[in-house]
């Protein structure tokens, strides 16, 4: 099997499932309770929210959850206060953060979207615009999960505070974490959504950076876990083995990475209409493109019968048949029909690239002349 749609999860690090298999088998004591063999766990939790926040960039401290969409909903619950000002968001959000925009604007929220340029990034211009004294949160997404494309924060950031100083301003780094270089201090932002399996962690454990000094609604009420702003037992295992993903992540080589995705997007340069999502400030880690008057699933299924697994963009977007993004962008109905997403790993080699490539090229070839 090929498997090309890291995107939508990674496959666990032997190091992450080794650390696993110890907290089930020997640290499986609850963090909360009083004697040593559970001390050492809370011990390890702490060591790993440490590491993970000054990974992250110091100045501020990661709360867990259990997965990044809880963590944009909880930016979006302690962002915005009150109906007083307004809410600034991108169009280029993942499906958690936009659905938690609209469900602001049902309950009465003035929330202004940020339009997208056709490289998928956001519409600088048109952010300025959206922009007031009175803007009290701002979302933006670091890299899309779609595209692949990266916003500039630090510019935005800078830009957003000089005219509302006061607005929070969160961003999803799912797609960034270990990716791409991310530091939320020098970003000027201050809150930071992440995610484990998207970088060799496993399924069930996330968390939100918050800076110093920003004071977060309780999430859940309880026992007082994660300083009594999300009770609940912690997923140790989780927590644990989260911290050894982004340790053994961070570390790999994006030049490979990169080399991989323009050796496929030479590739499939070769097919007559194909269009590629694509901008100079690209993650190396996600190559989106189109081919014209294809049905994207059909060529999907087709190649899922030859062992070579590949996204059509969000999986959490799957079901729906349009791409609100890709739209956003100013991409017609039929390009949308025919957009394709391929995300790569360390463990994707320049045979699989070629096979992939080759298949992709078939499979369309065949189609058009069926």
């Amino acid at each position: 099997m090929i498997y090309l749609d890291n995107a939508a999860t990674t496959k666990p690090l032997e190091s992450v499932i080794a650390v696993i298999e110890k907290f089930y088998r020997e640290l499986y004591y609850n963090p909360s309770a009083l004697y040593t063999s559970a001390t050492n766990v809370a011990f390890e939790v702490e060591r790993a929210r440490t590491y993970i926040s000054e990974q992250l960039g110091g100045n501020g401290k990661v709360f867990f959850t259990s997965c990044a969409t809880e963590s944009n909903a909880w930016a979006y619950g302690s962002g915005v206060k009150n109906k007083k000002g307004n809410v600034v968001v991108s169009m280029g959000e993942h499906a958690s953060g936009y659905e938690n925009a609209k469900a602001l604007i049902s309950k009465g929220y003035d929330v202004r979207f940020i339009k997208l340029q056709s490289d998928g990034r956001i519409d600088n211009a048109d952010f300025l615009k959206k922009i007031d004294e009175n803007t009290t949160f701002i979302s933006v997404i670091h890299c899309s999960n779609e595209t692949g494309a990266i916003n500039d924060l630090k510019k935005l950031s800078v830009s957003a505070k000089s005219v509302a100083p006061k607005a929070i301003f969160h961003s999803d780094g799912v797609q960034a974490l270990g990716k791409i270089p991310v530091n939320c201090n020098e970003l000027g932002i201050d809150l930071y959504s992440v995610s484990a399996h998207k970088i060799g962690g496993v399924k069930g454990i996330g968390g939100l950076w918050v800076r110093n000094g920003l004071r977060l609604n309780p999430l859940l009420c309880g026992g007082g876990q994660e300083f009594g702003a999300r009770s609940g037992t912690e997923n140790t295992a989780g927590i644990a083995s989260f911290a050894e993903a982004l340790s053994v992540f961070k570390n790999n080589d994006n030049k490979k990475i990169r080399a991989l995705r323009e050796n496929m997007k030479s590739a499939l340069s070769a097919i007559k209409g194909v269009e590629f999502n694509d901008c100079e400030q690209v993650s190396p880690y996600i190559l989106s493109f189109s081919v014209a008057g294809i049905k994207s699933e059909i060529i999907q299924r087709l190649l899922s019968d030859r062992g070579i697994l590949i996204g059509l963009g969000s999986a959490c977007a799957s079901k729906h048949r349009n791409n609100r993004i890709l739209e956003a962008m100013g991409r017609s109905m039929t390009h949308i029909e025919g957009s394709m997403r391929i995300s790569f790993s360390q463990e994707t080699t320049d045979t699989d690239i070629k096979t992939a490539a080759s298949a992709i090229c078939e499979c369309v070839r065949n189609f058009r002349g069926f």
